[in-house]
This record gives C-alpha cells, structure tokens and sequence, in this order.
C-alpha cells in the first residue's frame, strides 16, 4: 500500500546521459507517472522536485488535485518547465469544470515554481480548507488570491518569500485579519531588499506588536527595520526560537540588546547577514557582544566574509564557536550543545534556518535541503 511518493532525490542528470537519451527513456514519464498515481489510491504524499517538472503533464496534475482523495501533501519545490507550467494552466483554473470546490490537502509547497500563472492560485487556493502548511515562496500569487483562501484553514506553517506581486501593506492585513492563520508557529517573509521590499517601516510597526503567541520561527530579512523598531522585536525574543533580521538597518547596541536577561530571550538561530554594524569585532568586542555571552543562542548565520573573519580570532574558538557553511550560507555554530535541535514544528528536521516549509515529516535532504538550507 503506497502512501508516499518521494522524489525529492531524484535526478536524470549524470551516468554519461545526453538530454536525447534522457527524453527517449520511458521509465519516468508523464504516462508513467499518471499510471502510478492511478494504482496508488490510498496515497498520502507526493513529494516532487525541480527535476521532475518536465514529466509532470496534465494527466498528472489531475490525479493529484482532483482524483486522489485521500493525499495530504504536494511538494513542487523548484518546478518550472514548461510542461509543468502548462499542465497547471490546464488543470487548475477558474473556468474549469472538472476543478472540485474543495480540494482536501493539508499541505502544499509551490516553493520557487516561478512559472506558474496568477490564474493558478486564484484557482486553487480558495479550494484548500484544510490548509496547515503553505509555502509560496517566489511564486506570482496575489494578494486577492491569500486573501481567498477559506477561513476554516488553520494555517501554523506560512512562507510568502520573494513574492513580488505582493503589496507589503495587504500582507499586513492578510495577516491580522485572516482567521486562517490566527496560530502560526512558523512566518517566512525574506526578501531581497536590493531587488524588492515587502514590509515598510509602518507595515513592520502595524505587525509585530500583533503576531499570534503561537510564533515559533520569524524570517523577517529585508524589512525596513531600524533601531526605531527594537521596541517591537524584544518582546518577541522570549518565544521564539528562530528570528531573522538580515539586511535591516539596526545597531550592535540593538543587537546585543536581544540578549540582555531581562528579555529572557529564547534564540536557538539568528541571522544578521547583510547587517553593516555586524562585523567579527563587534560581534567578540562590543559592550555586551553576543558571542561571549553564555545565552541560548546555538547558531549566527553571518554573511561568509564575517563567519570567514570570526573563524580566524582565537576569541571564537574560546567562546566555544566553530565555523560551518552549507551551500552559499555561512554559520556560527556553538559546539558542545546538548540540545540536538529537533522540534515538532520542524517536522523531524533537526537544522536551524530552513527557509523552506516541509511538506513530509523527516530530516531535510536532497533538493529540499539546497532550496531551504543552502540558498
């Protein structure tokens, strides 16, 4: 009895193929694919990836929205080929009459599917009332289309990243107003601020104070944020375990005054890349310095030029850091840490820092990791 489908390791690149011979082999088709889905009915999760987009044809799309009753989880991750892209179109939108009203998934990941018409999550995301974990990153959804999406969904795992037809101001408002994420654990909004900026200075002062207690993990990289908005952070740092500041505009003195006892700070991961106060003497020097102090703190994700410059004072390593990078990322880690960084909301992940929802319970590998660890 099949209740997962897992790809997310799969590739057909390498052992001597050419693209040729890659098209001419039949194992992994679109009409394969339809077959298995087809003999698959108590299918639970389907889990794909960059490399299958060009084998994931229409048959394959309406297996999976609107035959498979019983599935709980689709991850696209990557996706973008054309035929990916034109399946979708195909199958998912408004006029067509095959589409149910509701689609019964409990977690969806669109992560980077890029291509995918506006049309599509017009289409589907008001068909999901069952949602738990949503993840749109760099995608073309719309602010009408979150704003559709059934008040009975009890969305706790969310990430709206790079997404730049979103207006910053009705993210706000989706996110205050809408019952169907009125308990997040986890929020991901990074952006790029060199290519576009969701939240302004008044989106960032109208959110925080009124984040759900439920918050766990917030991603929050390229907002405008100043020492003007530290008064809103430091209440958060008692309940969260993941807080990203990247690429915002705030001191060493706001910085380090995360970590002052007061504020009991729970930080397991902060990232500062991009931050220019940040820099290893700062970090090691400055009056109350975050790296020699004794806090929860386990991982400082860093720009690699700072984790490069940390790594060669003998100060880091006393302090008991070590340096460590996956991908294009750069880390501070603390050594000798009891804490093994497994929680129920990671879902068997025992990383810090995943940008990427997970769909499937287990440790983060292959794509999934390069997407959500390592980019």
């Amino acid at each position: 009895m099949v209740r997962r489908m897992d790809f997310s390791q799969y590739t057909s690149v390498g052992l001597g193929r050419t693209g040729r011979m890659n098209m001419e082999m039949q194992n992994l088709t679109s009409k394969t694919l339809t077959q298995g889905l087809q003999a698959a009915f108590n299918l639970r999760e389907f889990l794909a990836q960059e490399a299958l987009g060009p084998d994931i044809g229409a048959s394959v799309i309406e297996e999976l929205f609107l035959n498979l009753s019983l599935l709980e989880a689709v991850d696209f991750c990557g996706a973008s080929a054309s035929r990916f892209k034109e399946a979708f179109a195909e199958v998912i939108h408004p006029w067509n009459p095959r589409l149910p009203q509701t689609i019964h998934l409990q977690r969806l990941s669109l992560h980077e599917c890029t291509t995918l018409a506006t049309t599509v999550f017009t289409a589907l995301l008001p068909r999901l009332p069952n949602l738990t974990h949503l993840d749109l990153s760099h995608t073309q959804v719309t602010d009408s289309a979150l704003m559709a999406i059934p008040e009975s969904a009890n969305i706790t795992h969310l990430s709206l990243s790079k997404c730049a037809r979103l207006n910053g101001e009705n993210v706000v408002t989706f996110l205050l107003e809408h019952r169907a994420v009125r308990h997040l654990k986890v929020l991901n909004l990074y952006y790029d601020p060199s290519r576009y900026r969701l939240l302004s200075a008044i989106d960032v002062e109208d959110l925080l104070p009124a984040l759900p207690k439920s918050l766990v993990s917030l991603n929050l990289t390229g907002a405008s944020i100043t020492s003007e908005h530290l008064y809103l952070i430091l209440p958060l740092v008692s309940r969260l375990e993941e807080l990203s500041l990247g690429h915002t505009e705030l001191t060493m003195e706001d910085i380090n005054a995360i970590f002052a006892p007061q504020w009991k700070s729970s930080l397991r991961y902060l990232d500062l890349t991009g931050i220019s106060a940040v820099t290893p003497n700062s970090l090691h020097f400055s009056t109350n310095a975050i790296l020699p102090q004794a806090t929860s703190l386990q991982v400082l994700e860093l720009s690699e030029k700072n984790v490069t410059g940390c790594a060669k004072l003998q100060a880091t390593k006393r302090c008991g850091w070590s340096e460590q990078s996956y991908g294009r990322r750069s880390y501070l880690a603390r050594k000798d840490v009891d804490d093994d960084g497994e929680r129920l909301w990671k879902m068997g992940s025992k990383r810090w820092g995943n940008r990427k929802i997970p769909c499937n319970f287990g440790e983060v590998g292959g794509i999934y990791a390069y997407y959500g660890l390592g980019k």
